[in-house]
């Protein structure tokens, strides 16, 4: 038997899929380590009736993990990524980066509906976030929104109990918790937004239907990458972890990250961040396509900017700085005046 690693997790059910994805991928590499799930209670699954802008943010779902990670109790934690913060606590990295899922959010209504502006004047529609709530109100300033919280289950409850035409979901969480066996989404729902009848998943989603807003909503910043976060100066940990790192995804979410950190934000802020990286022929160096959105939370206000470049020419960054020099910060933080 080879040594035996502690990964802390939240106990949700979609954090406890995520640990066991990222589980069977060590394991697929190293038969004979042994890694055991350790599920802790965070502030973010304490309170579930605040809203994350009042309690702390999307730190507030990894504060206790990463304090076990300090203390030694655990040896590496899974997160989804946008939960992590742009600043780690001093001596935790972020380790390796497994491969990403959709980016993309969707719309899951009771009714079908080919595209998102097909929904009727006056819909309501069930969010907790600032971002998805400034764009929805930007191309549709009709539509209601009602706040809401809680995992994707009791999300999807809230269909019927708070009379929604439909709740917004990151296609990522959806497709790890209840696979498909045609994978709808991923990086083709920009363009192909492919209404899907979700009983055919799992009887548990009888009666609702999927409609992929890859070309409505920008993502939150590392939306649909899962991380896994562990000490600086353990050595042999990053070591097992790089065998399960995705240089792409890398790429793609670190570039994300940075334009959201120069702004000085957190996946709370209506903040919209998607980099696609690639390798033109002939170059020696990895590209990618950035887009970036800043927007008031009521949709009035929106920059978009899109970029193209290098690893090396840090476009999240760049993006970022060109949105602050047009004056978008009040947008975020109405603390700050220009």
């Amino acid at each position: 038997m080879g040594r035996e690693f502690r990964i802390g997790t939240r106990r949700s059910r979609l954090a406890l899929r995520q640990t066991e994805l990222i589980c069977d991928a060590l394991r697929e590499r190293f038969p004979d380590i042994v890694i055991t799930p350790k599920p802790i209670v965070t502030q973010g699954d304490r309170d579930l009736n605040s809203s994350l802008q009042t309690i702390g943010g999307k730190g507030v779902f990894v504060k206790e993990i990463e304090r076990e990670l300090l203390d030694g109790t655990i040896d590496f934690a899974a997160h989804s990524l946008k939960d992590v913060q742009p600043v780690l606590p001093d001596g935790l990295v972020l380790g390796c980066f497994p491969k990403r899922d959709s980016p993309f959010d969707c719309l899951i209504s009771p009714q079908p509906y080919e595209r998102f502006d097909d929904l009727p004047t006056g819909a309501r529609i069930g969010t907790n976030s600032l971002r998805r709530q400034a764009q929805l109100l930007h191309r549709r300033p009709d539509l209601v929104i009602v706040p809401i919280r809680g995992n994707i289950d009791s999300r999807l409850r809230k269909i019927e109990t708070e009379h929604l035409d439909g709740v917004i979901l990151a296609e990522a969480g959806l497709n790890r918790l209840y696979p498909s066996p045609v994978r709808a989404g991923g990086e083709d729902s920009r363009t192909d937004p492919q209404t899907e009848y979700l009983g055919n998943r799992n009887p548990e989603l009888n009666g609702l239907y999927r409609l992929s807003l890859g070309g409505v909503l920008l993502p939150a910043a590392g939306q649909g990458a899962m991380v896994v976060e562990c000490r600086a100066d353990d050595r042999e940990t990053l070591d097992l972890l790089a065998a399960i790192d995705d240089p792409v995804t890398r790429d793609e979410v670190l570039t994300e990250r940075e334009f959201m950190t120069t702004l000085g934000g957190s996946c709370t802020f209506p903040i919209g961040a998607y980099a696609m990286a690639m390798v033109p022929p002939e170059a020696d160096e990895r590209c990618v396509a950035f887009e970036g959105l800043v927007a008031s939370p009521d949709g009035t206000h929106m920059f978009t900017e899109r970029s193209l470049g290098t690893i090396s020419d840090h476009v999240g960054r760049a993006t970022a700085e060109g949105f602050i020099d047009q004056g978008v910060l009040p947008l975020i933080d109405p603390s700050v005046r220009i």
